[in-house]
């Protein structure tokens, strides 16, 4: 099932959502029991933010007998992010500037450039990361 746009950034729209991934994504497949420990809150209420996750497809999770970790879905998060950059970036042209206004044009691309080569960068070193563990 593809959720649209719509559903999936209302379902990251709650703070203790954005923290559960970002605990994901650092640590690793985690229980509903520590990831509670983690944020402060009941196990009930991480329960229900990982049921609309699950939903929203963003973690997955595999019953090993007592333990059930949760983990990111890397794929769905970089669907969430390409519907976010689809959304939100400005393409080079007067869509996002005023017309008329070149100098603001061409600080919005710059400034759009330098975050773009910051994710490349981390990208590269991620790879570089990879490629030395193997």
């Amino acid at each position: 099932m593809t959720l649209r746009p719509h559903e999936v950034f209302r379902v990251l729209g709650v703070s203790s959502r954005v923290k559960i991934l970002e605990l994901l994504k650092s640590e690793g497949p985690l229980p509903v029991k520590t990831l509670a420990e983690r944020l402060g809150v009941s196990p009930a209420a991480v329960s229900q933010h990982l049921k609309a996750m699950r939903y929203a497809g963003l973690v997955a999770s595999e019953r090993r007998g007592y333990w059930v970790p949760y983990s990111v879905d890397a794929e769905a998060l970089d669907n969430c992010c390409s519907m976010l950059i689809k959304v939100c970036a400005c393409a080079p042209g007067p869509s996002c500037v005023p017309q008329g206004s070149r100098a603001a044009e061409l600080a919005a691309l710059t400034k759009r450039r330098e975050l773009l080569r910051r994710q490349l960068t981390a990208v590269e070193s991620r790879l570089a990361e990879l490629n030395e563990q193997s």
